[in-house]
């Protein structure tokens, strides 16, 4: 029960953090925020896992404050793949935790005439 308390908090602070770093006009867009769950624990917990399912790092990227390029990072987020299955981490500098924000399978390729209305 302890950790499932220590989890949602780490979620409703990551969601708070991100919330005010994020940049995005929503008047420009009909977007708007929402809570996404993620399941996060220390650095090192997070790889053992990741290296336990056979996942390799693909790309890393730096989320900036603003949304601007020239923005400060504000946080990294990590995308890593195995046969079929993606993983996708973020990690805040201030933060000693990483979250995997998911865990998808049956990964497919995504070309030509497919690539719209997706």
């Amino acid at each position: 029960m302890k950790k499932l308390l220590i989890v949602l908090l780490s979620i409703i602070a990551f969601a708070n953090i991100s919330n005010a770093e994020h940049g995005v006009n929503e008047n420009h867009y009909a977007l708007y925020w929402n809570s996404i769950p993620a399941v996060c624990g220390e650095a090192d917990e997070v790889n053992k896992y990741i290296e336990d399912k056979g996942f390799e790092p693909v790309h890393i990227s730096l989320g900036r404050s603003g949304s601007k390029p020239d923005g400060e990072p504000v946080y990294m987020v990590t995308y890593y793949e195995n046969k079929d299955q993606v993983l996708v981490t973020v990690d805040i500098p201030s933060n000693i935790e990483t979250c995997i924000l998911f865990h998808t399978y049956d990964k497919s390729k995504v070309t030509g005439k497919n690539k719209k209305g997706i």
